[in-house]
């Protein structure tokens, strides 16, 4: 075996980068490239420590901290990084940090660099992170809000909060996990997709910004675990002047609802979106199809279905009643893990042998279907022979996880 010292500085190279590159995902996670990693790769030898620091993509990701150093590191980090762009993590607050120290150094670091910044993730929005960002930021095309810590929630109760401003023309990803977000500007003419964990549904800002992105939305996540995800507009006084109605998000082909629930299905009904061809559902309690005051809206475009619940005992008749809105989907996911239902009942499986009518010979519904993958509960053999000789040959792959139930 070689000795380290033998290894060209090419080889090293690529062994060190492997450090942070995840390679089943073919990304690299912001949130798990820490400074000690390359710490232990720094230390080994001179040698090492010489290469890793001519290597200008092992710092293209910045840590911008609330210690006294923390203006020198992310400045050493950002020069070593050349003319790659970088990502700025503002790391989270723990006990006897400044965030002034953390906003003054934050702001240096955009001094400069703002063409060069690519993605920024900040934990929550401190006045003076916030006023460092009241700079244009010509490539910045992601934006996270990473979940708070348990400091986070202390150190931000005594630290004067600002809104988020970013002037930022090519911003295509918004990521947010917290419900303390407020911007001064909502509206990115390129902004593609938008992740909020911690919807309510009635955020003035979150409204302003799916008025302002109907024409170039793709993918949109709403989640509000645990708790009820009611999407109405509110604050009509606000609507009527400072942004447009979100009537229409034309171009939004992905929308994933997860949370506690949505009595009336608003998640499906607050905008006409005729190209989604992508919905995922995953609630605790589903709307009763009896509460529903009007039908939903049939989304011919769609192509992908998947529905998920942990405690829900009805999910079977949120199933039935959603394929009779989805008439061309050709993949479906059905996950029940409530384990409310015995082996043999196949409750799964008994909507997607009901027909479109009361007569025998009316078609079933989703026609279509292609792919059925059915988790977390067993399957009974008669019905899955059933199913696949009513929607033979149209059916190509049956996939569960749970037992065959031999009857």
């Amino acid at each position: 075996m070689p000795h380290a010292h033998a290894l060209p500085p090419e080889l090293l190279a690529l062994v060190f980068s492997a450090v942070y590159n995840d390679a089943e995902m073919g990304a690299t996670s912001l949130l798990l490239r820490k400074s000690h990693e390359l710490l232990d790769i720094l230390l080994v030898c001179r040698f090492w420590n010489d290469v890793a620091c001519q290597i200008s993509s092992l710092w293209t990701t910045v840590h911008v901290g609330h210690d006294q150093n923390a203006l020198n590191r992310a400045q050493t980090y950002a020069d070593r990084s050349g003319y790659h762009e970088i990502d700025v993590v503002v790391t989270s607050m723990s006990e006897d940090v400044s965030a002034q120290t953390c906003g003054l150094a934050f702001h240096h670091l955009l001094l400069g660099r703002s063409h060069r910044v690519r993605s920024i993730t900040i934990p929550f929005s401190p006045f003076h992170i916030c006023q460092a960002l009241y700079t244009q930021l010509p490539n910045l095309t992601s934006f996270t809000y990473v979940p708070m810590s348990s400091h986070d929630k202390r150190l931000a109760a005594n630290s004067r909060p600002g809104d988020v401003n970013l002037d930022a023309p090519k911003l295509d990803t918004l990521v947010l996990h917290t419900d303390t977000v407020a911007f001064d500007r909502d509206e990115w003419p390129s902004l593609q997709s938008l992740e909020y964990r911690r919807c309510s549904g009635n955020e003035e800002w979150l409204w302003g910004i799916l008025g302002a992105s109907q024409r170039t939305l793709q993918t949109l996540v709403l989640s509000h675990p645990d708790e009820a995800l009611v999407m109405r507009q509110g604050y009509p006084f606000y609507l009527s002047t400072k942004i447009k109605l979100c009537t229409s998000l034309s171009n939004l082909t992905s929308l994933r609802i997860l949370g506690g629930e949505d009595p009336y299905w608003t998640t499906l009904r607050f905008a006409d979106m005729s190209a989604l061809t992508s919905l995922t559902v995953e609630l605790d309690w589903f709307p009763d199809p009896g509460d529903q005051e009007t039908s939903l809206p049939t989304f011919e475009s769609l192509r992908s279905l998947s529905l998920a619940t942990s405690t829900a005992d009805d999910i079977h008749v949120t199933l039935a009643y959603l394929l009779q809105f989805t008439p061309n989907i050709t993949s479906l996911t059905v996950t029940d893990n409530s384990d409310n239902y015995d082996a043999g009942e196949g409750h799964l499986i008994n909507p997607l042998l009901l027909n479109t009518g009361e007569d025998p010979g009316q078609p079933l519904f989703c026609q279509y279907l292609e792919e059925i993958t059915i988790l977390g509960v067993s399957t009974p053999s008669a019905k899955l022979k059933e199913l696949v000789t009513l929607r033979h040959p149209q059916i190509r792959k049956i996939r569960f996880d749970g037992e065959l139930e031999i009857e």
